[in-house]
């Protein structure tokens, strides 16, 4: 599925970590807009609140935030992994 091949999620993770917020809530916002064509409700929810906290620059709540994209991003990408295998690999 082209949503893993999309670079997105990784942008995000390397902005926040060199402190880059301006950059970071645009690769949130791509995340959210993404999840919201392909229902994946609970990374929309979890990277809309944070493209909302990144909106205007850092926040504190931005911190708390990624780590919950990050662990709806790992469970999203686990089952679509899981998905793939169980179609064959396609």
């Amino acid at each position: 599925m082209k949503f893993l091949d999309d670079k997105s999620y990784e942008l995000l993770c390397v902005s926040m970590a060199e402190k880059d917020y301006g950059e970071a809530f645009r690769a949130a916002h791509t995340i959210k807009g993404v999840c919201q064509n392909l229902g994946f409700t609970k990374l929309l929810e979890s990277s809309s609140l944070l493209s909302d906290a990144l909106r205007n620059g850092w926040t504190p709540e931005a911190d708390t935030l990624i780590g919950q994209v990050k662990e709806d991003y790992r469970i999203t990408a686990e089952a679509i992994r899981e998905f793939q295998k169980s179609c064959g690999g396609r």
